[in-house]
């Protein structure tokens, strides 16, 4: 369902001959992305031209309580951000499919439709890892993708060698945002760490930057939309409502399961939730729902005990313990099989930055589920948070945390 794929799919449109002339075909012998799906990102395996459907709103599905996704009209299309210089050289628009041309240099980027104006009205991240993913399926039943969105590898540990937990880290999201900030440049971090450098096309820096913390005038979706590159504090309401829009302005639905946290007479969840168009997640994935890692603690809960944790014993001393730690944990899957998933930390809510975080020793994953709680408002769902730091230790599949703070996502098949 991924790239290698498509690689056979062209994004040309039917010419339509008239006598002797000839319609001209837009991006002919481009690598359609969007053929099977769109989505809000798009995983590619190789470097070449590429091209997508700049008309539509992620997935195009309208979810639960969410407004109809309306039909894009771009004037145009421009590269917002690259991980890696050089890694795109091209951006253009026409006739209502945006192009690129990628080079060989693995890396994230962002990509964005652009209207009479030159502003933004939708943006898609192109996501080319190292090591493409593969799926293998949680004790709980969901084929789950075997790295973070947005990583280049899936364990530190790659063809035989040890290599740059960083490389794992991936990307990080406010909940129920679309588009990605990058994580720690370095395995491990402190309160000075911050984001990863971003480039434009000519590889200039590009800064990911913070809304005001004393009003919320730019806390609302459509700057969200706009202003892919700012990450939205909740400093001004902290005491009322934890989430990055403006209270008032708060959405349960925008990652398709408003009812998630909600359960039944035998104590299960049974809404799973539908991809939205906000969902960040590859054609064929979304955020997953609140019971995915429900069997990585013993109670289903919060623990401070190491073998409360369904953990590998990566050292194989016979034990589970902090020795078995690799800057995250390799986490039991079904079938004898085991996913590693890193702590790349998060950013802070109220200060709307990566300054604060501790990769390396924190790791947060969002579920597509707000959460319900008798302290706050504007609360997600966490379906997995771990820590271990010294002697303190802590992990949970069920926890409550700030919208606004920005985690790992760890992404379903559909």
């Amino acid at each position: 369902m991924f790239a290698a794929a498509l690689t056979l799919i062209s994004c040309e449109k039917q010419s339509i001959s008239d006598g002797d002339k000839v319609e001209s075909v837009p991006f002919e012998g481009y690598t359609s992305l969007s053929s099977e799906g769109s989505a809000n990102c798009y995983l590619v395996s190789q470097g070449g031209s590429y091209c997508f459907d700049a008309t539509v709103m992620g997935n195009g599905a309208k979810t639960y309580s969410l407004i109809a996704p309306k039909e894009l009209e771009p004037a145009s299309a421009s590269l917002v951000w690259q991980t890696s210089k050089g890694m795109v050289s091209e951006v253009k628009y026409e006739e209502g499919q945006i192009g690129f041309t990628l080079s060989s240099i693995p890396g994230n980027a962002l990509i964005a439709a652009l209207d009479s104006k030159g502003e933004i009205i939708w943006s898609w991240h192109i996501w080319y890892p190292e090591q493409q993913p593969s799926t293998l399926k949680t004790k709980t039943g969901y084929e789950l993708l075997d790295m973070n969105l947005g990583a280049m590898k899936s364990t530190p540990y790659f063809e035989g060698r040890y290599d740059a937990a960083v490389s794992t880290y991936g990307l990080l999201y406010q909940w129920g945002r679309k588009d990605p900030f990058p994580a720690s440049p370095t395995d491990y971090g402190d309160t000075q760490t911050v984001g990863a450098p971003l480039y434009d096309i000519e590889g200039k820096r590009v800064s990911i930057t913070n809304s005001s913390w004393t009003d919320l005038s730019s806390n609302t979706l459509s700057y969200s939309i706009s202003h892919p590159t700012v990450c939205l504090s909740n400093y001004s309401q902290y005491s009322t409502s934890r989430d990055w829009l403006a209270s008032d302005l708060s959405n349960d639905a925008l990652w398709g399961n408003p009812n998630g946290a909600k359960k039944d007479g035998s104590n299960a969840y049974p809404n799973k939730g539908e991809k939205s168009y906000y969902d960040p997640c590859p054609v064929g994935y979304r955020v997953p729902p609140c019971d995915v890692f429900r069997s990585f603690t013993v109670s289903g809960g919060y623990t401070e005990s190491i073998t409360d944790c369904d953990i590998v014993d990566i050292n194989a001393d016979g034990l589970l313990d902090s020795a078995d730690w690799c800057l995250g944990w390799h986490i039991n899957m079904s079938g004898a099989q085991s996913s590693y998933f890193p702590a790349a930390a998060r950013y802070d809510g109220s200060y709307a930055m990566l300054m604060g975080s501790k990769s390396g020793l924190w790791g947060s994953y969002w579920g597509n589920a707000p959460a319900d709680s008798d302290y706050s408002k504007g609360l997600g769902y966490s379906v997995l948070a771990f820590q271990l730091e010294g002697s303190v230790m802590s992990a949970s599949p069920s926890a409550a945390a700030s919208r606004a703070d920005a985690y790992s996502v760890r992404c379903i098949k559909e």
